[in-house]
């Protein structure tokens, strides 16, 4: 993600339905297909819906750039890059998430290299090592090695200071952020204008924090959303769900019966699912 965008999820997929990654950007979604092309749609003002040719392992969409990882692990982006945002450095990354205005990557050695915009700190990673990162809009928030959360970036609602303790996954919202915990339960900080900082008292396998909102994938396989839902972006259907990915007005998951499916703000068709994916 970005201002929710979180990070996308390995998927396995029959012929009938080709995604086997997919996240949601500000207005667009990407996805990569089972031959590893990218497939983007929604808002292209600035060619973020205008993938790169060629084979990518996963792909990440920010606000106005995407980026993806070849099967190499060298990163690509497209896009928006008057500040960076799409100019990755050399080398072999392991992970990548696109932010509002930067990108942030996991090295093999597990440490992060962020690039594009840092008026905020968001691309001057903490020297540490980690398991997974996830970038905001203003900040970015990664899983230790050691199980804890640490962020950087934009603190101005507290939304890169997380709480103490362990940690399997974490997802940077706008301005809050939410993990996991080992036993499954979600806890969010930062922001919470909208309930966004408020999650369920349930159980989740996956989650993501979107721009002011999120979206979990319960034990059951029943999607639960909290925070806004001015766009009808947290009211999903009543299916099962595998997966789930959040934007800023506009959320998508894959089904159990293998089927992506997009809900919520549709003003740049981001919510129109291509019929080689539904």
């Amino acid at each position: 993600m970005v201002a929710g965008i979180a990070a996308a999820l390995l998927l396995s997929f029959p012929p009938a339905a080709a995604a086997v990654k997919v996240d949601a950007g500000i207005s667009n979604t990407c996805a990569v297909d089972q031959s590893r092309e990218v497939a983007c749609w929604g808002n292209n003002g600035n060619g973020q819906s205008t993938p790169l040719g060629g084979k990518f392992k996963s792909v990440t969409a920010g606000g106005f750039h995407a980026c993806g990882l070849r099967p190499s692990g060298i990163a690509r982006c497209w896009g928006f890059d008057g500040l960076g945002q799409s100019s990755p450095p050399g080398g072999v990354f392991k992970g990548a998430s696109a932010g509002d205005n930067h990108t942030c990557a996991l090295r093999q050695s597990r440490k992060v290299r962020c690039w594009g915009l840092d008026s905020s700190g968001q691309s001057s990673p903490f020297p540490a090592t980690f398991d997974s990162v996830s970038a905001g809009r203003a900040h970015t928030c990664g899983v230790r090695t050691t199980g804890r959360v640490r962020c950087w970036g934009d603190d101005g609602d507290d939304q890169a200071s997380p709480p103490p303790g362990q940690f399997s996954t974490v997802s940077a919202g706008d301005s809050h952020t939410c993990g996991l915990r080992p036993s499954g339960r979600a806890r969010c900080w930062g922001d919470d204008g909208d309930d966004q900082a408020s999650p369920p008292p349930a159980k989740f396998k996956r989650f993501s924090a979107g721009g002011f909102h999120n979206c979990g994938v319960r034990m059951s396989g029943k999607l639960r959303c909290w925070g806004s839902d001015s766009t009808g972006q947290s009211s999903p259907s009543g299916a099962e769900f595998r997966s789930v990915t959040t934007g800023n007005g506009h959320s998508c998951g894959v089904r159990t019966d293998q089927r992506v499916r997009c809900w919520g703000s549709n003003s740049f068709g981001q919510s129109t699912v291509p019929p080689a994916f539904g």
